[in-house]
Formats: C-alpha cells, sequence, structure tokens
C-alpha cells in the first residue's frame, strides 16, 4: 500500500470566508417558444443582471434552473414577464440550503462511523480511504494517481481480483461543486469492500467478476474551495494569468474534439477548457492513470458520476447520431432504470447529451476514455435531484441517491452478462426500445388553408415532405396540424413562402414533448402507485385492471374478448353496481388509435370513478352510475398502444397496418379511407377484416339489447362527434344528441375555459370519414347515443399532451360525461328554451375562432 505523503488540513467550514448566496433565488423556467429560449440563452451575455444556469437553456421544453442575486430578482421577472416566462421558484434563500448540507469530519481508525447521511470533507475522505485500505490489506490498496495543480493527492483505491476478467475504472467530483458524486463512489468502496457477507447476490457477482478502481475526487482543489470559498465553484484552481482568473473546467480540458462544442475560451467562464488538451494536472494524471491500467489490464468499464439531473448518459458528447454499441447500452440502461424506480420511485433517463440536454459537448473524460481505449461500456452517471434542489441536495437525501445508484449500476454490469440473450429477444421482438423511432428536430407545423390552392398543398404533403398528419386538413379556413422530419425543413419552408402559405411553427423539437411525457411503472398491489399524472404501459395497465378487479370483485369483472393480432387479450371491464340488473347499458371504447395515449388514460379514470362511484359524493357521477350497466375496452388496439411506447409514438393503426376506426362495417372502404396500406387510413381488406375490430363487434352484438349509450375517445381537436362520419346531413336523432352536447361542452368549458366544438365530422373537423366504430353502432343497433371524443388539446401539444393536463383533461371530460347521462327536467327545458340562440352562437364562435386563425397567421407571417 502506498502511504499518503500528507494530508491537507481544512479550515473549519463554519469559519471560512465564503462566498455568501444569502437570498439569491433558485428558478426553474419552462420556455415553449423560440424567442423564450433565445432570451434565456442570451441572459449570462446581459450584463446587468446577475445570473447563474443550473441547466442550461438547450432546448424547448426544458426545464431550465436559474439562480440570480438578490439584487436582480425583481428585473429578472420583469423580463420573464415581457417574453411570457412562467416561473417557479424553487428557493427564495439558496444559502439556507447549503447551510442544511451538513459536513463531518471522520474519527480515524473508526470506518464504520462513515455514514452517508451528511457530506464529507476531504481530509475526512482521505483519512477514511486509508484505514479501508488498512482494514482490508489484503484485497485494497490505496494510491495517489498524481497531484492537483495546488499539490494535493487525487488519490485512488484499488481492489486486487487475480481472477478479474476485466477491469472498471470509477470516477467522481470531476467538478468541485458535485458533492454527492463523492458521496456515492465512498458508498460504492464500501459495499465492495464487504461484498462478501452481502446478502445481495448481483453486488457478490459483480464484486468477483471485475477488478474495481476508484477515485472519489478526481478534482481536490476545487472540492476544497467549494466547500472553504464558493459552494458552487465548478473548475479546478490552477492559477491562469496575472489578474486573478482561476481554473479550468476539468470536463472540457480531455483531448476529444477539444473545445469544440460548449466549451469556452474564456478562462472567466465556467466552461472554459483551457489553452490545449490535458493543459492540467488532473487530467493529465487521469489520463496517464487510465493509460497504465489499459496497457496491462482489460479496460471494459469507466464510469464517470456527476450531478445533477437523473440521466444515464451514452457517448458521445459531441454527436447527435446514435454510434457504436449505443442500442446496447441504452437497453442495458433502461433495465437499471427500472430497477432504480422500484426502489423510490425516483425516474432516471438515458440517452446522449444531446437527446436528454438537447446540446452538444467537448473534451470530456468518458467520451476521451471510449474512443481512444475503445473501452466498450464508457457511461456518464447524473445522480439527484432532477433541480428542485440541485446542488443544494439535503444531507438526508444522500443515502436514497447512493442506493438506487448502486442497484441501478449493478443491475446495469450483471445485464452484459445477458447480451447474447437479449440481442436475440431484440431481433425476435423488434419493439424493443432499442430500435424505437425518435424524432429530435422534427418540428410541428400549424397550417390554415386560405384557398384551394392552398388546400391542396397541404393534402399533398406528405409525398412531398413526409409529412405526419396530427390534424388531417379539412376544409378552408380550418388548422391542421403535421411534422416534418429536419432534413424537409428547409425545403418545406421554402415551398410554402413560395407559395405564399400561412403557417406556424408550434414545436420545433417533437421528441423534446414526446420526452416530457413521463410513463410510470405500476406496483402491484399498490392502487395508489396507478395515478392519473402519468401515462402507463399496457402491462400496468392490465395488472392495475387485475388489483381492481381483486379489490372490488363484488363490481369489477374483467372478461378478455379476443386476442389482438400478436396475441395480446383486449380486455372488457364490466361494472356491477348494487341493483344494476336489466338497466340500460353503456359501452365505453378507448384506445383505438395508438398513439392517443390521454384516450386510454381517460377512459381508465372514467371506470374507475364509476366503480368507487356508491362511496361519492359526487351526485351527478352517483345519479348516473346507479342508472345503467357499464362496459369498458380501455384498450382496443393493445398492440399499437404498446408499439408507440417501444417503437413509434405516433404510430395510429393495428400491427397490420389496418386503421381500426375505418375497419367496421358501415360504408366500407369509403370517403375518408383508402385501399393503401402504406397511409394512416388504409381500411383494410373487407369490413372486420382486423382480430381487434371483429373482437369489438362481437362483443357490442351481445349486449346490443337495450344499449344505450356508446362513448368513443379519442385525441385531439376539443371536439364531440355526433354520427354519421360519412355524410355531411344531419341524420336520425342528430338534433337531439347536438343539443344534449351543446349542454355538455358548457359544462366541460365552465371547469377550465377548455371550449368543445359539437356536430358531425364533417361539422367539426372538416372532413368525412367511413368504416368507424360509433357509426356502425348506431347505425347497426339503432343506438340513441353515440358521441365520439375527441379530447385536449386545440393543437398547442396534440399527441404530445403532457402528463400535467392528464387531471384537468379527465376532470373536464366527466363533467360532459355526466351531463350527457344525466339531462334533468330543468336542463331539457332549458336546452329546448336556449337551443337556437346557442346554436347560432356556436356558428358565430366558430366564424370567430376561423378569423382569429387567420389574423393570427397574418400577424406571424408580417409582422
Amino acid at each position: 500500500m502506498k502511504l499518503i505523503h500528507y494530508f491537507i488540513i481544512l479550515k473549519t467550514i463554519g469559519l471560512c470566508e465564503c462566498k455568501d448566496y444569502t437570498n439569491y433565488a433558485l428558478f426553474n423556467v419552462l420556455p415553449l417558444e423560440r424567442y423564450q429560449l433565445e432570451f434565456l440563452q442570451n441572459l449570462e451575455k446581459l450584463k446587468y443582471i446577475n445570473v447563474m444556469f443550473w441547466t442550461k437553456p438547450s432546448r424547448l421544453h426544458n426545464h431550465v434552473q436559474i439562480l440570480v442575486s438578490p439584487n436582480d430578482i425583481n428585473l429578472f421577472k420583469e423580463r420573464l414577464n415581457h417574453f411570457s416566462l412562467k416561473e417557479t421558484i424553487l428557493t427564495n434563500n439558496i444559502q439556507q440550503l447549503f447551510n442544511t448540507q451538513r459536513v463531518t469530519s471522520y474519527t480515524r481508525m473508526k470506518v464504520e462511523s462513515f455514514s452517508w447521511n451528511t457530506y464529507h470533507n476531504l481530509e475526512g475522505i482521505y483519512q477514511w480511504m486509508t484505514d479501508i485500505a488498512t482494514e482490508y490489506n489484503d484485497k485494497v490498496n490505496l494510491t495517489a494517481v498524481g497531484l492537483s495543480a495546488e499539490g494535493r493527492e487525487i488519490l485512488a483505491i484499488e481492489f486486487f481480483n487475480p481472477t478479474a476478467k476485466s477491469t472498471v475504472i470509477i470516477e467522481g467530483a470531476m467538478h468541485g461543486n458535485e458533492w454527492i458524486t463523492t458521496e456515492f463512489v465512498t458508498y460504492l468502496i464500501y459495499h465492495i469492500a464487504k461484498a462478501e457477507k452481502a446478502s445481495y447476490r448481483k453486488l457478490q457477482q459483480v464484486a468477483k467478476k471485475f477488478r474495481w478502481i476508484m477515485i472519489p475526487v478526481a478534482n481536490p482543489d476545487g472540492f476544497v474551495y467549494s466547500m472553504q470559498s464558493d459552494r458552487l465553484w465548478r473548475k479546478n484552481r490552477n492559477h491562469l494569468g496575472t489578474h486573478g482568473q482561476f481554473g479550468v473546467d476539468l470536463n472540457r480540458n480531455f483531448d476529444y474534439n477539444f473545445c469544440s462544442h460548449d466549451s469556452s475560451n474564456n478562462s472567466n467562464h465556467d466552461n472554459y477548457c483551457g489553452p490545449k488538451p490535458f493543459s492540467e494536472p488532473e487530467t493529465q494524471a487521469i489520463a496517464n492513470y487510465v493509460k497504465k491500467i489499459q496497457n496491462k489490464e482489460k479496460l471494459n468499464f469507466y464510469f464517470s458520476f456527476h450531478a445533477y439531473g437523473q440521466k444515464i448518459i451514452v457517448p458521445y458528447s459531441d454527436r447527435i447520431q446514435h454510434l457504436e454499441n449505443f442500442s446496447e447500452m441504452e437497453n442495458y440502461g433502461k433495465q437499471a432504470i427500472l430497477q432504480m424506480y422500484k426502489l423510490y420511485g425516483i425516474k432516471y433517463g438515458i440517452g446522449t447529451i444531446y437527446d436528454t440536454y438537447g446540446y452538444r459537448s467537448a473534451g470530456d473524460s468518458v467520451s476521451w476514455v471510449k474512443k481512444t481505449y475503445k473501452v466498450k461500456y464508457a457511461l456518464t452517471f447524473y445522480l439527484r435531484d432532477n433541480g428542485t434542489y440541485g446542488y443544494a441536495l439535503p444531507a438526508e437525501m444522500i443515502q436514497p441517491a447512493c442506493k438506487e445508484m448502486l442497484v441501478g449500476l449493478v443491475e446495469l454490469m450483471t445485464a452484459e452478462k445477458m447480451k447474447l440473450i437479449i440481442t436475440i429477444v431484440i431481433l425476435i421482438f423488434l419493439a424493443s426500445e432499442c430500435f424505437s423511432k425518435k424524432y429530435h428536430n422534427y418540428t410541428l407545423y400549424r397550417g390554415i388553408p386560405v384557398s384551394e390552392k392552398h388546400l391542396s398543398f397541404f393534402k399533398n404533403l406528405s409525398k412531398l415532405y413526409d409529412a405526419n398528419f396530427w390534424r388531417k386538413p379539412g376544409l378552408l379556413h380550418r388548422p391542421s396540424e403535421f411534422t416534418i422530419p429536419p432534413e424537409k425543413k428547409m425545403f418545406f419552408t421554402h415551398h410554402a413562402m413560395r407559395e405564399g402559405i400561412y403557417y406556424t411553427t408550434i414545436m420545433e423539437d417533437v421528441q423534446s414533448a414526446f420526452d416530457m411525457q413521463t410513463v410510470k411503472s405500476y406496483m402491484r398491489r399498490n392502487m395508489a402507485s396507478f395515478d392519473w399524472m402519468n401515462y402507463f404501459r399496457l402491462e400496468d395497465i392490465y395488472d392495475w385492471l387485475k388489483d381492481l378487479s381483486h379489490q372490488y370483485h363484488d363490481r369489477v369483472h374483467i372478461k378478455p374478448i379476443g386476442k389482438s393480432l400478436e396475441n395480446r387479450d383486449i380486455l372488457a371491464v364490466e361494472v356491477r353496481l348494487p341493483h344494476s340488473k336489466n338497466k340500460p347499458k353503456v359501452i365505453v371504447e378507448g384506445g383505438i388509435h395508438a398513439r392517443e395515449w390521454i384516450s386510454v388514460a381517460f377512459v381508465t379514470y372514467f371506470l374507475h370513478e364509476i366503480v368507487l362511484s356508491p362511496e361519492s359524493n359526487n351526485t351527478a357521477l352517483k345519479s348516473a352510475a346507479a342508472k345503467f350497466k357499464w362496459h369498458f375496452v380501455p384498450v382496443l388496439n393493445p398492440d399499437g398502444y404498446e408499439y408507440t411506447h417501444v417503437k413509434d409514438r405516433l404510430y395510429r393503426k393495428n400491427m397490420n397496418g389496418v386503421d381500426l376506426n375505418r375497419n367496421f362495417g358501415i360504408e366500407f372502404g369509403g370517403v375518408g379511407t383508402s385501399s393503401e396500406k402504406h397511409t394512416e387510413i388504409y381500411c383494410g381488406k373487407y369490413a372486420f377484416s382486423e382480430p381487434e375490430s371483429a373482437a369489438m363487434g362481437n362483443y357490442v352484438k351481445s349486449l346490443s339489447s337495450n344499449l344505450q349509450y356508446y362513448f368513443a375517445f379519442h385525441s385531439y381537436g376539443q371536439y364531440l362527434i355526433i354520427p354519421y362520419a360519412y355524410s355531411s346531413q344531419h341524420l336520425d336523432n342528430f338534433n337531439e344528441v347536438h343539443r344534449m352536447g351543446l349542454l355538455a361542452a358548457n359544462k366541460i368549458e365552465k371547469r377550465y375555459k377548455t371550449r368543445y366544438t359539437v356536430g358531425t365530422a364533417y361539422d367539426t373537423v372538416g372532413y368525412m370519414t367511413s368504416g368507424v366504430s360509433g357509426c356502425w353502432v348506431k347505425k347497426t343497433f339503432n343506438v340513441p347515443y353515440v358521441v365520439t371524443f375527441e379530447l385536449r388539446d386545440n393543437g398547442r401539444h396534440g399527441f404530445a399532451l403532457p402528463p400535467k393536463e392528464i387531471l384537468p383533461t379527465c376532470y373536464e371530460t366527466m363533467d360532459g360525461v355526466l351531463s350527457l347521462l344525466n339531462p334533468t327536467l330543468n336542463e331539457k327545458y332549458e336546452e329546448v328554451r336556449v337551443t337556437k340562440g346557442e346554436a347560432k352562437m356556436d356558428k358565430m364562435m366558430d366564424r370567430f375562432v376561423i378569423f382569429w386563425n387567420f389574423l393570427f397567421f397574418i400577424i406571424v407571417r408580417f409582422y
């Protein structure tokens, strides 16, 4: 064991002259428009506002945390208001949070006293490492990798393992202010040292299989300085000139695409890359050490720990493309993330720096190691949290953060053992997330045709520019939303400008919006873990239904009504409330179009409300629930729904390429359908050709006696659509249902001011279509009340509806549904009295909306 030559004696934290961050406020801001993002990106350049970014403003829909000095808070708020940016204040006084980050010293020769409920100073960490090496001298060696700019040793713990097939190098605290990284690396050292006696089998497995080398503090000078002088100090402490400049960002100083991305040549900046690659003694020392290890051992793993953000970052930092074994690492990382989530419910993300944060960087240790030495498994981990505390992570969160990361790291490394099996499974099941389609830099546009020529332009966008329509072009002056891939955008915009087309940008990067749609895992037999603040995968939904059936076995009965094309169950749920025999029936359909996640979310919410209605204080809900016999099909297209989670978020059809809502036996193959399989509206070979539509058809037929309501839930557009979709005429009892729909739309609007339009498909979306489930049900079984809901929103988010809007959507939609189910005598009298006035007002509002959309585009184009 190499002895430590000396220890750096730290000043007592309480007596040092530290930079004071009293009353510095930490803001969270979410840029939704390009001009808002540009303002934030230029904010640090404004000399009259003193701000510090904790997370960089890199792309739309990514949260940005900004620390603002007390003298500039009012001005900062005024600027945010000017740019229509809404802020959340995470703390009014960051210094108070820093003061709670307890830092303790270590007592020599008491290894067990080093706990992970406080932070530790460098002297204590080095003393503890010495004692660990002494206590486990048969398998642990303490060595100095090199010296820092101020002469401190950079210490590493090396584990002996003569049977190891490969080596793992772990590095922490490359940045001085990222204290949690050092705590995790010391936590890992402790558990690897004691792995033989651990009950955690996978930990024993990785401890035996690999030789471990760990560097808890790669930047000792910066680490000390962040404790003694400036809590937010990031760089090393190399003196750079005569003007008092200090420090290089060590993770920009490695020889990988040096100083090209997210690096600065200005020594005053936090991301200063230094005068040349490996100009700093710390990066030189690590580079030489890695080279030495690589020359005599097989280095298969290199892991660097940073904070904060809850991410696993796959190389390379400067690339947009996914290179080399990215898919393999993404797959292993997702397995790790799932196990971490199960521990505390903390969600991590995975991808390149560009995928996860929206910018590129260069000069980092992991990319250099992977590129230079072909290290197969090189990753960067960003530990807790996601921005609520950031660098001020409280001491009580240290141990949970360490535990979940240990679980994730071990899971990731044991997944490597099953590489061949996983690869075979991936090849068999192409729906694996490793091969999922990403929509980075796909742009969502909204266009409004004001002439037949313009309408023709929009209808040809799929052929010309690979457009994916989120809302199809219909009538003149009706909005249409569509995405254009990045390689086609320039051609599209030039063509649109040449033709005088009115359009605007809704989202510059669709993938960023999709990434915000958090998908939560359901914990079996923990009903509260199924909420409507996140989306859920198919298996989780089905597990929740089973638990719901178990908990309310007298009310909830699950029945498979058929199998999907890929042999998944299509589940129906019957709710039997007291005295529900011989009552009229209601059928609720959801998830016929795969990408319409909010449809599935609402139907599960609707089902839950009906099941719990006997205990509810909502009289309208209780009354409606008691009047009917209830049947729910939450996910009619289970294959497609799962496919949107693992393969292509915008997939619409079943796995035979058929639009199931064009495959029912009414006007089959007629208007609004296609016989070409590659189109989004392919109707199939014949009516009910698909197992999903056939199963639903048979199920409805079995329930057709006394069937009074049929509700189908879709997204998006905020419409209440009344049959028949294949006709522009108002047929059957349209007028009656229209009156009911106007009242329901009024109920919906009262809660959050969300406005719905009521009418046929032609009246609302502006086009006709055939083979629709609701139209077939009404025509075949003479069901009086058939309504298709197109849920939130009106195009601002579309299929990328954020999780925060799930519950509001559910609340307001329930208001509308209950209005349809509970037309009281007073309401019936009122609807007759106001129908003409409301219908007239509805038309006036439609004209107003059309006029306003047109005016909006004129302003966007010419202002």
